[in-house]
């Protein structure tokens, strides 16, 4: 397996790690609300943060059609890496160097499914 390959699965731990470590020796007071209004303050933040990273990227001025095409540009090129990669391994099966594909798409199926994994399994740690 290609170093980088291994590199780019480890990458999303890394980061758990240094956010981790940040948060734990770096920022030591965290902000607990003492009454119901701050605690709604607080969420109604959170909320217009999270509506305003769901709408990024969303709400340009634009055809219906090209919106749709600029949204599932991630997951037709994730079809179509790995349907090439399916097709190269049924064609050829032995004796062509298919190294090149195979990194590619070891980096697109963990963008696809690594990431939901991370999360998923992080989410169950805090039960």
């Amino acid at each position: 397996m290609d170093p980088l390959i291994i590199l780019s699965a480890l990458g999303p731990l890394a980061v758990d790690l240094g956010k981790s470590l940040i948060s734990r020796y770096i920022q030591q007071g965290d902000f607990k609300p003492s009454n119901i209004d701050e605690y709604l303050r607080v969420r109604a933040s959170e909320l217009e943060m999270f509506m305003a990273m769901n709408s990024a990227g969303g709400s340009n001025a634009s055809y219906p059609w090209v919106e749709a095409v600029t949204r599932l540009m991630r997951p037709g090129v994730g079809v179509l890496v790995l349907g090439i990669w399916a097709y190269m391994h049924a064609k050829y099966p032995v004796g062509v160097d298919t190294s090149t594909i195979d990194n590619f798409a070891a980096a697109i199926g963990f963008y696809l499914f690594g990431d939901r994994t991370l999360f998923y399994s992080r989410k169950g740690q805090t039960k």
